[in-house]
């Protein structure tokens, strides 16, 4: 990024020292070391403006950041008053690649957009994109380039919204959706659901002494109508630049419904009515894991028939794969990055941009693959005249899952050790691919000729296209872009 004098950070100061001055001239006044700021998302009504500008005077506030497309009229009402705005363009979730390939395309979209501005003075930077790959160097280098055009049309300065200190343009501003401050952060945006716990945020964000604070406009609405007290406190902190607000008693936050551990009940007591209706299910699963020999030569001399407790561990790995799905998900992905992920994928999001839509991702892929799995395991075989005999050899070591992800559950649950549960998840999977191996061999033992070549279409086959999936994600930049913006923001 080329190195220019920050206009913008001039005009914070600026503002702050204005702000000094004019709160009066007694020495026991102090400077507020923050400026407030106000994100409206979507512009109130006209009817509404001039009173929502004045109030926001009154309480102190600096800046106003406006989502584009921006009507000229609200801007001409801003321009009465003391306030200076940012407009925040509408282009989120940039990566590398599409930078990469799209300079020129880029370079057009952001000067038409800075030019349907030119004309306002009060305009004081622009929001170039939100939550982008702005952590990579690469993209950085990428958008010099966008950027070194830009500043031929405008000195106005540029910024983005990020979820943590990513700074790729003169500023960044960093939007807090959780309870706790961001670190290493100099502006912040207060942008979640309203909570009256949030008050004891916004008094550690003022303890931090941000440049700038910015706080969504409907959220700021509900609090003062919620608690007044904090109307009086920003209008305290506009003449005596001291932020106090006496703090309401935190109160506990409204349970939710635990649907992962509904699921896991249910998945359990799944288990438990097949145990108590099928007598021989229980001593099966004894059998499997210390005699698998003679669980084998039961199912493919056709002894042990059953399609109910095979069909039964096929929905059940199902739902363990959502869970597991979900379980590293809520480890790893922030609800940022699964903003994200919906935002490549929105097809996806059966049930709303949520993590229940990503247990049910993960369920429809694993039930999909065990069926594929299943196919090709009992069509090649010679030995297996019924598919009960694939569903079998395969599906009962699924049994392992019910260890595996209890304990990654209680881990998740309990603030346990991440690293334990990406292990436990790790070995998931590889059980997962151990089923079809084992299935390929022990099958094979019942072949009369051309066994090896059975072990080569299934597990050898198996096992290349694996391989080939894992080296066409990795050699794929755009994927492996989008993958790392999932998990970083």
């Amino acid at each position: 990024m080329t190195s220019r004098t920050t206009y913008f950070t001039y005009l914070v100061f600026f503002f702050a020292l204005i702000q000094g001055i004019t709160s009066g001239l007694s020495p026991a006044q102090e400077t507020p070391k923050t400026d407030l700021g106000i994100y409206w998302e979507i512009t109130p009504d006209p009817d509404e403006l001039s009173e929502k500008l004045a109030e926001y005077e009154q309480l102190g506030v600096s800046f106003i950041e406006i989502q584009h497309p921006v009507n000229s009229s609200i801007l001409d009402a801003i321009s009465a008053y003391p306030f200076n705005v940012l407009i925040r363009f509408d282009k989120q979730f940039l990566l590398v690649e599409e930078i990469k390939n799209n300079k020129g395309q880029f370079v057009q979209d952001y000067q038409k957009l800075i030019l349907e501005y030119a004309e306002f003075e009060n305009v004081v930077a622009y929001g170039l994109y939100s939550f982008s790959q702005s952590f990579d160097e690469g993209f950085i280098a990428e958008f010099n380039f966008i950027e070194n055009e830009l500043e031929s049309i405008t000195s106005r300065e540029f910024y983005e919204i990020t979820s943590s200190n990513f700074n790729g343009l003169d500023f960044s501003i960093t939007q807090i959706v959780s309870d706790s401050v961001p670190e290493n952060s100099s502006s912040f945006l207060l942008s979640k659901n309203y909570s009256r716990n949030d008050l004891h945020l916004v008094g550690d964000i003022f303890k931090e002494q941000p440049v700038l604070f910015f706080i969504e406009a409907n959220w700021l609405d509900q609090a003062i109508s919620d608690y007044p007290v904090l109307n009086e406190s920003l209008i305290d902190y506009k003449t005596s630049g001291s932020f106090i607000l006496p703090l309401p008693l935190k109160t506990p936050s409204e349970s939710e419904f635990n649907w992962p551990v509904f699921v896991f009940v249910l998945i359990w007591i799944s288990l438990g009515i097949h145990i108590r209706v099928s007598g021989t299910y229980g001593p099966l699963i004894f059998r499997y894991f210390t005699g698998h020999r003679f669980f084998v030569d039961d199912v493919m001399r056709y002894r042990e028939r059953s399609l109910v407790s095979g069909t039964f561990l096929l929905f059940q790995h199902a739902a363990f794969t959502g869970l597991v799905t979900y379980i590293l998900a809520k480890l790893l992905i922030s609800p940022k990055g699964l903003e994200a992920l919906y935002h490549f994928l929105p097809q996806t999001a059966f049930f709303g941009q949520n993590y229940f839509s990503v247990f049910v991702i993960g369920m429809l892929i694993s039930l999909l693959a065990q069926i594929i799995g299943l196919i090709w395991l009992y069509l090649p075989s010679k030995s297996m005249t019924h598919f009960s005999q694939a569903l079998n050899l395969y599906s009962w070591i699924f049994h392992i899952d019910f260890v595996l992800v209890s304990i990654m559950l209680i881990l998740l649950l309990s603030g346990g050790s991440g690293t334990l549960i990406m292990i436990l998840g790790v070995l998931f999977f590889i059980n997962w691919l151990i089923g079809f191996l084992l299935t390929s061999f022990d099958s094979s033992k019942y072949l009369v000729q051309k066994r090896l070549n059975y072990i080569f279409y299934t597990f050898g086959l198996h096992t290349v296209v694996n391989i080939l999936l894992l080296v066409l994600i990795l050699s794929n930049d755009y994927l492996i872009d989008m993958i790392e913006l999932f998990f970083v923001l």
